[in-house]
């Protein structure tokens, strides 16, 4: 058998450098598009992330709150994109019975955030009436005015804490204030909850802190970046109106819209943009009828 040393024709190169052109060309459309899909849904699921976040911090903060409480709203002040209101931060328990003097004792034993800082926190103080009725129950509402020391004699081997309070002009509880041993105390700051732009024009979500010697803190970012008016609050009262009573508030819708922190390219009409998502929820103030 004869073997020639028949090479490729101009055309059969041709024919193969066409055809490899189109297969990478589809390969290079498919890795792009895979590329741009696979950033899509990463973006999609931080702006989801953020939504649930946000919704998930309001609630936890609003559902603590009463307005109807006889001694003041929990709700200082409330717009369309802002409230200021009492965050609860821990619950203690009375350790003894109110003594004369300034001091409050309470059970070291606590839930919550952190421990009671006299800067920022003040107190709610349980008060039962009478033991057979709930209609006369109420809170006395009180500043702590310096900071907890640890002292012993809670009983058994328990620990107390001693600390100064106010109670707008009176200094300690006395045993008609009802105020009985095992009573709980509820520590709360004031807060604000609001929307803002920063410096590079995003819409954020912040948080500030008040406190009592220095007046705000700095304003800090809690989740974002929002879409532009990306927060929304709707205040409504016992019988589903709007209102903007702050001592009738029994319900607060939250409307959050959330978008990515960068653009990302469109699979469809193409061009690069923010993918934006939206998340509604209502929730129930405490002791809201």
């Amino acid at each position: 058998m004869l073997l020639t040393k028949r090479g490729f024709t101009l055309v059969e190169l041709l024919i193969a450098l066409s055809l490899m052109g189109l297969v990478s060309t589809a390969i290079y459309t498919l890795l792009i598009n895979n590329q741009r899909l696979y950033r899509q849904q990463t973006e999609k699921i931080a702006v989801n992330d953020n939504l649930r976040s946000a919704v998930a911090i309001l609630t936890s903060e609003l559902r603590e709150l009463d307005a109807a409480d006889p001694l003041g709203s929990d709700i200082m002040d409330m717009s369309a994109t802002s409230i200021t209101y009492r965050g609860m931060r821990g619950l203690r328990w009375v350790c003894l019975g109110p003594t004369v003097g300034t001091m409050l004792a309470v059970d070291t034993t606590r839930l919550g955030l952190r421990s009671i800082d006299a800067s920022y926190d003040s107190l709610l103080i349980y008060a039962d009436s009478n033991p057979m009725l709930s209609r006369d129950d109420h809170w006395y509402h009180a500043d702590v005015t310096s900071s907890p020391a640890a002292a012993n004699d809670c009983g058994g081997s328990s620990r107390r804490i001693n600390f100064s309070i106010n109670l707008g002009g009176r200094t300690s509880l006395v045993a008609q204030d009802d105020v009985i041993a095992g009573a709980p105390v509820r520590v709360f700051e004031v807060a604000r909850m609001t929307s803002y732009v920063d410096v590079s024009g995003n819409t954020w979500l912040g948080m500030q802190r008040y406190n009592k010697n220095s007046g705000w803190t700095t304003l800090q970012p809690v989740v974002g970046p929002l879409q532009a008016g990306g927060l929304s609050l709707a205040y409504y009262d016992a019988n589903g109106n709007v209102t903007a009573d702050r001592t009738q508030v029994a319900r607060v819708q939250v409307t959050v819209i959330g978008r990515t922190a960068d653009k990302v390219m469109r699979l469809t009409s193409g061009g690069a943009g923010y993918l934006v998502d939206t998340l509604v929820t209502q929730v129930a103030l405490r002791n809201s009828r």
